[in-house]
Order: structure tokens, then sequence, then C-alpha cells
């Protein structure tokens, strides 16, 4: 992806989202990765459809945790637009805890799937 993207407005809910991280490193990492995306320092892997998700195949998700040690506990989940050919920007979809597959529910609610 090119370095010149733009991060749009956020999804309905993703500041809801935001806001139910437990803490402030947490939603600060989460903003801070979406800076990374934009500016094409980072990429994440593409979703897909599926019976337990839903369909989030025109998706990225990003794993990270301010923790550091073990497994990342939370997803950002995003989307190019208009898009991933002929992005423009990226979009914040959702973010979430990895358990339970928190993020995907989430954004599958936010994008009114």
């Amino acid at each position: 992806m090119a370095a010149s993207l733009k991060l749009t407005a956020l999804l309905p809910g993703f500041q809801q989202d935001i806001d139910a991280l437990p803490d402030l490193a947490t939603k600060k990492m989460a903003l801070d990765m979406l800076v990374l995306i934009r500016d094409g320092k980072i990429a994440g892997v593409k979703l897909d459809s599926r019976v337990g998700t839903g369909d989030l195949d025109d998706c990225r998700k990003l794993y990270f945790d301010p923790d550091g040690s073990g497994k990342p506990r939370y997803r950002l989940v995003y989307r190019y637009t208009p898009d991933e050919i002929h992005a423009v920007a990226i979009e914040a979809v959702a973010v979430g805890r990895r358990a339970n597959v928190d993020a995907y529910q989430r954004a599958i609610v936010n994008l009114g799937r």
C-alpha cells in the first residue's frame, strides 16, 4: 500500500470499542497502530468470510498488546477504502479482545452486517 493513505472517519461503534478497552495504554496503542497502517509501516492479515465470524473479507486484522509478553490479547480490524486495489484511505472498523472473537463480533456490528 502507498504511504499516502489517509485515515478516514471511524466507523460508528469504533469509539465505543476504544472506550471498552481496559486502560489508556491499550487505547493509545490501538490508535497508534492505525497511524502505522496509514503510513505504510505495518500491514495486517486479510480476513475472509467464516461461519463463526461472518463476512469480513473486505477487512484486515492486526494483533497488538501493550504488555508485549506472550500472545497479543487484542485485534484491530480495518479496511482500505474504496477497496484494496484503489486504496486512498483506511477505515477503522473495530477493536477488541482476541478472546471469543470479540473484535470480529464488534466488526460485524459496526459494519451493520
